[in-house]
């Protein structure tokens, strides 16, 4: 558990990041849109269920929007990954409760090979340029 932990917190730490030098470039979809595609992406991958999908759609707006607020603040780069982290684990502890252990387990993996991806595309990035 400790491992999913760490995994997850580096995960965010980086999509935190990537978020930040990407949106310098690209305009940030409104906190609705996103966590509606991100609840498609999870009612697809996850095979939700219809009882899941409300609940997991409002987890997710509700973290989106804690996401555009933090965005926002003045708070320095440290203080900000610090909510990033605990906001990030108090979801994964909300989606827990909903989600069965086979949808929260590839959930997990999910954002491994999201996380894999992110760090190919940082590493080409930076040799590149």
């Amino acid at each position: 558990m400790k491992m999913n932990r760490r995994f997850f917190i580096s995960l965010i730490t980086y999509l935190f990041l990537f978020v930040n030098s990407y949106s310098q470039e690209k305009e940030i979809p409104p906190a609705p849109d996103r966590a509606a595609k991100l609840t498609e992406w999870m009612k697809t991958n996850l095979q939700l269920t219809a009882e899941q999908v409300s609940p997991v759609q409002e987890i997710n707006l509700k973290y989106a929007n804690k996401m555009d607020d933090l965005r926002k603040s003045s708070q320095g780069r440290r203080a900000k990954m610090q909510t990033l982290k605990s906001d990030n684990k108090a979801k994964d502890a909300e989606l827990k409760k909903i989600l069965t252990a086979d949808q929260f387990k590839t959930y997990l993996a999910k954002k491994e090979e999201i996380k894999k991806k992110f760090k190919e595309e940082m590493k080409e990035r930076k040799q590149a340029g």
